[in-house]
């Protein structure tokens, strides 16, 4: 064999290998699949906030501030105030003005409700948070709140008060409208009338007029020295859990009535009165002159009626599971009833 042909076969013969080398690796090598793509996440839709929304401030109810602040009312206003919480001082002076005096708590705001056409000054005003007079919807309360807050106003004004939970006490205006959700009621010196009431805490009038209600669900109430402002004025205490105490109550026509607890009466028999006192769960007790003019219908269960004033029976009747009498002490002018389930009932002199 040539050279020549010895190369030709040579070359054939790399060629063939070399086929085979690649036939071999392609038939060995593994195929991976490409991974999937990974999924995006769904976008969060942003809502666009309102350019109100964008302007107002965080709203805050109570900042911490000590603040005070004046107007001047017609001395008649009609005054309106609404206290979250803390000690409310409210006392009337003889200035045509009104100053609130707030510590650590929320900042004051007055809004003059109506003016009087004459004199242009308010007559009606409403003490109010001062976050109250942001533009926009109301975003927040318009009570006030603080550790003390004491406020003057004119003597002859009326006003309303509302709280959720306060110590409130108020003396010598006109007339006064209190709401408490929590808390003692004082009231001192208010000739117009009253109406006063609390969840929790007793109320206490002294020295007033006009037509009076006071109520509590827990707690006492004592009225001293008041009087009506015409005829026919009422007086009216109401207590679920808790002491009557009225002493000097010179209304015609008083109601008290106490589910569990004593009531006690200490005062004139005015002719032609009307005086009904009730519980449910405690005793009775009338201290009145001897020479007064009255008849005394008493309803009691288990207990006992006992007087140290001579009175004249009209009957008496005692079963097993009740005991009712009527007896007159002088002429029987007034009407007095006295209704206890469980207690005793007795009549004192004064």
């Amino acid at each position: 064999m040539n050279s020549t042909n010895a190369k030709l076969v040579h070359l054939t013969l790399l060629l063939c290998l070399a086929a085979a080398t690649l036939a071999s690796t392609a038939a060995a090598q593994v195929v991976v699949k490409p991974k999937p793509p990974k999924a995006e996440k769904a976008a969060v839709p942003v809502v666009p906030r309102t350019p109100e929304a964008r302007e107002m401030p965080p709203v805050v109810l109570n900042d911490g501030s000590t603040t005070e602040k004046s107007i001047a009312v017609d001395p008649n206003a009609n005054i309106k105030i609404c206290v979250l919480e803390g000690n409310l001082k409210i006392n009337g002076w003889e200035r045509p003005e009104m100053r609130v005096f707030v510590k650590n708590g929320s900042r004051v705001a007055f809004r003059v409700l109506e003016k009087d056409p004459s004199s242009n000054k308010p007559v009606w005003v409403l003490v109010s948070n001062s976050t109250s007079e942001r533009p926009g919807p109301p975003q927040s309360s318009e009570c006030l709140s603080g550790e003390r807050i004491e406020i003057d106003v004119p003597m002859k004004s009326t006003l309303s008060v509302a709280g959720r939970a306060t110590e409130t006490m108020i003396d010598s205006v006109q007339k006064v409208s209190v709401k408490n959700a929590e808390g003692n009621i004082s009231l001192r010196n208010i000739p117009g009338g009253i109406t006063a009431s609390t969840l929790q805490g007793d109320v206490t009038v002294e020295n007033s007029g006009g037509s009076i209600q006071i109520e509590s669900s827990t707690g006492n109430l004592v009225a001293y020295e008041v009087t009506p402002g015409q005829i026919g004025d009422l007086f009216k205490a109401k207590t679920s859990s808790g002491a009557i105490s009225l002493q000097k109550v010179d209304h015609r026509q008083i109601e008290a009535n106490s589910i569990s607890g004593s009531v006690i009466f200490n005062g004139k028999i005015l002719p032609g009165g009307l005086y009904n006192f009730r519980t449910s769960n405690g005793s009775i007790r009338l201290l009145i002159p001897d020479n007064s003019s009255c008849t005394i219908k008493a309803s009691y269960g288990f207990g006992n009626f006992n007087s140290e004033i001579p009175l004249k029976f009209l009957y008496r009747n005692v079963t097993s599971e009740s005991k009712n009498l009527a007896a007159t002490l002088g002429s029987g002018d007034a009407t007095i009833i006295l209704t206890t389930s469980s207690g005793s009932i007795g009549v004192r002199k004064q």
